[in-house]
Order: C-alpha cells, then sequence, then structure tokens
C-alpha cells in the first residue's frame, strides 16, 4: 500500500480534481470540492494556486496541525509543498493551480517588481505586477469594457487562467485585429514557446470587465507536451 505522504492529489481525488494541461515544466489542475467535501491526505507541490471562487477551507498537516483558511476570487496566491488533508467549510471551491516540476528549493519572493526590469519584461497599465519570486512573475490584469491595452511582449512561457468570461480580440504588432471571441470564465490559455516572444494588445469587446490571471515561468523553454 502506497503511503498517505506519497498520494498524488489528482489520485487520490479524482473527481474534484482534474489535470487540464501538462508539460514538463507544469501541470495546471482544476479544483472544485462541494460544501463540506473532504479530500484525504495528499502532497501538494510548489505552485501557483488561483481561486475563480471566495472559499473557507480547514487543512490538517501529518503532524496534526490543522486550521482554516480564506481564498478569496481572482487572488493569486503561492504555495510552498506541503501534505495535508482538506474540508470544505463553505461555498463551492474551484480552483486552477498551476504545479511547478523544476522547484526544487523554497521560494524567495521579490518585495517589489524588479528594477531595473529584465529584457522582455511584460509593462502594461491593465497588467498589475502581483507577486514573483526566483519561478514565477504573476499579474492580475483586469480590463474594463471598451479598453485596449498598451502594446506589450510576452517573452516567457505563460499560463492564463481567466477569472471571467468576455467578449475579447487582439491584434499581433504589425497585423489585423482578430475577430472577437467569447472566452469562458475558468478557462485556461498555456503559451508554451518562450523563444518566440510576441508584442500584442487586447481589446474587451464586452460589456463587463475582463479579469484574468497571468503566470509566467522564468526559468527557459519548455521540452514537449501533452
Amino acid at each position: 500500500m502506497i503511503p498517505a505522504w506519497g498520494q498524488d492529489l489528482v489520485a487520490v481525488a479524482p473527481k474534484a480534481a482534474k489535470v487540464v494541461y501538462e508539460d514538463s515544466l507544469v501541470r495546471v489542475v482544476r479544483l472544485r470540492i462541494a460544501p463540506n467535501e473532504s479530500l484525504p491526505m495528499h502532497d501538494r507541490p510548489s505552485r501557483v494556486i488561483i481561486p475563480l471562487t471566495t472559499s473557507v477551507v480547514n487543512s490538517t498537516r501529518l503532524d496534526g496541525r490543522t486550521g482554516p483558511s480564506r481564498s478569496n476570487a481572482g487572488q493569486a496566491g503561492w504555495g510552498e509543498p506541503a501534505v495535508r488533508s482538506l474540508v470544505n467549510l463553505a461555498d463551492p471551491v474551484d480552483n486552477i493551480i498551476v504545479e511547478l516540476k523544476q522547484a526544487g528549493i523554497p521560494a524567495k519572493p521579490l518585495a517589489h517588481p524588479p528594477t531595473p526590469a529584465p529584457s522582455g519584461y511584460l509593462e502594461d497599465r491593465f497588467h498589475h505586477w502581483t507577486f514573483e519570486n526566483q519561478y514565477v512573475r504573476v499579474y492580475n490584469v483586469r480590463i474594463p469594457p471598451g479598453e485596449t491595452t498598451d502594446l506589450h511582449v510576452h517573452a516567457l512561457y505563460c499560463v492564463t487562467v481567466r477569472i471571467s468570461g468576455g467578449l475579447v480580440a487582439s491584434q499581433t504588432q504589425g497585423q489585423a485585429w482578430t475577430k472577437a471571441e467569447r472566452v469562458e470564465p475558468g478557462s485556461v490559455e498555456v503559451s508554451a514557446d518562450a523563444t518566440h516572444p510576441e508584442t500584442h494588445r487586447v481589446r474587451n469587446e464586452g460589456a463587463e470587465e475582463y479579469h484574468v490571471v497571468q503566470v509566467q515561468l522564468k526559468n527557459g523553454e519548455v521540452v514537449g507536451h501533452s
């Protein structure tokens, strides 16, 4: 029998945790937990958690320590490796989790955006730097209805998580605008080829704010994907 501390979340809770994308650098998991539902003891790797809903869960660790934690919708956070079980204490949990496969040591957070900005740094008035460590740089992106971002560069591997749905169009520098497309809340887009930076802008053609979280990886090019 595999001991509890060797259990993967997707293996122990397949109804709650679904893999939506995986390659050599990341695994992206969508986790849904109903009210009062519990998850058995499982491993959690280094990860970025992007809550789609506001929720309160109680966690219990291997040493018996227990306590509640609250997540606010759209507020991304960093999680260090842990072994724990969970109980959902309130409303339904719906999270996107970006698990990092090559994070070998604890994260070293930056207190503010890097200065001077490195080559290829993403700068735009609607992209708000949220947090950063040696593994990731995370942005909270909020585009009001009818607004268009500045031209900005995507030079790193990027996982985009849509907190809201919306109707959006985009334009790669020097090309025509795309037709506006409807995107669904909770959907994920991965731009894994960091060898071909893209300079583009995005226009919100919907009636509501378009809200996404973008997780940039700082450790290079992807090797294969599935």
